[in-house]
């Protein structure tokens, strides 16, 4: 398979713009590995605590306090870099609709939702590291899957209505066939959504979102617009192979078993660590610098695991539109139309694959879709 996979040549636009994001993605890495070691190893971290102590009482926690100011300096960190891969970037390769003042709004309302999530999981771990030491990680675990089964559960309803609107699919020939292929697959779906993606970008994308009854498919105008509805029909039999076999459950599950072994990973190192930078204990919020260190370099260990579970998944939803719709051809067509749209790699080197790609890279997508003709 691999000399086979040498046969796909991604086009020269979209290889340099993957390079490009590949080079944001290592750089945004040590930037952000860097801050967090600044701050710990220059006592930064400590003077800062120590500044904002006059304030830590009533309604303000000192935990809150710390993590608002810290949060505030992270944002400012990253947001040149931001900038420059999600606006600079977009628009150079002509992927993006959106102007300055739409995407800054976009990245604002994403950054106080991350803020606020934050917020709550920095609390409830320093409760935990505060009041229960030897298995803070344990509660630190639960708590994260807790919060990460209630944003998983209400992101069709409350999180993405924020960033995109979304209207059922217009009745019509594609409409029918759509209701055909899941009546035909004992699917229980009250509707198919499509998300106004034309708005923000020229990309095409679909996805499954919500947990339990909240679960739905959504399909991107450019999607539904743009694609012939054999290959449209193939991307939702994709969505619907998820659906069907609960990925979204499952992925939680495996992110919950990813915090368990993070956590209780970075508890060892930290134990070991945190008087040696004198932090007066674990549940010393100047510590929480060193804790997001270990924690950063711990999931980038288990980011392989993880993303090759993701690739799993994907692949199984393949084979199921491909048994489902019996359109291998339509299959192969969608997706060099979709990574073409895309700019995507057809054809990344294993490294790259392993280490950033929670899908299958297109050429092997293509080259299973050939075992089916």
């Amino acid at each position: 398979m691999s000399d086979r996979l040498k046969n796909f040549q991604t086009p020269q636009e979209a290889k340099r713009y993957q390079a490009m994001k590949h080079r944001l993605f290592l750089f945004n890495l040590i930037l952000n590995f860097a801050f967090l070691v600044v701050l710990v190893v220059s006592g930064f971290s400590k003077s800062l605590k120590n500044w904002l102590l006059p304030l830590g009482h009533g309604f303000f926690s000192m935990n809150a306090l710390y993590f608002v100011s810290f949060s505030v300096l992270a944002f400012c960190l990253s947001f040149p870099t931001d900038f420059y891969e999600g606006f600079v970037l977009e628009h150079r390769f002509g992927l993006s609709r959106q102007n300055f003042k739409e995407w800054l709004k976009d990245v604002l309302k994403k950054s106080v939702i991350v803020f606020i999530v934050s917020l709550i999981l920095v609390e409830a771990v320093y409760f935990f590291l505060a009041h229960f030491p030897g298995i803070w990680w344990l509660g630190a675990a639960g708590f994260w899957f807790l919060v990460t089964v209630i944003l998983t559960r209400i992101t069709p309803k409350v999180l993405l209505p924020l960033f995109f609107k979304y209207k059922p699919l217009e009745a019509g020939a594609l409409r029918e066939r759509i209701e055909n292929f899941l009546r035909m697959h004992q699917v229980a779906l009250k509707e198919i959504y499509v998300l106004d993606f034309s708005k923000k970008t020229v990309k095409a994308n679909a996805m499954v979102a919500g947990l339990g009854k909240s679960k739905q498919i959504f399909l991107s105008d450019t999607l539904v617009s743009e694609f012939p509805e054999a290959e449209i029909e193939v991307v939702l039999a994709h969505e619907v192979g998820h659906y069907l076999s609960g990925d979204t459950v499952k992925l939680v599950f495996a992110g919950f078993a990813s915090a368990l072994l993070s956590f209780w990973a970075a508890s060892l190192i930290l134990n070991q660590l945190i008087g040696r930078f004198g932090f007066q204990s674990l549940s010393d919020i100047a510590g929480l610098p060193l804790l997001l260190a270990i924690l950063m370099l711990v999931s980038l260990i288990l980011l392989p695991l993880q993303n090759g579970f993701s690739r799993f998944l994907e692949q199984d939803a393949d084979r199921f539109a491909l048994r489902a719709t019996g359109n291998p051809v339509g299959f192969i067509a969608m997706m060099k139309r979709l990574g073409e749209k895309n700019f995507a790699e057809f054809a990344p080197s294993k490294l790259i694959e392993i280490f950033l790609y929670d899908h299958p890279p297109i050429s092997k997508r293509i080259l299973l879709a050939e075992s089916y003709v």
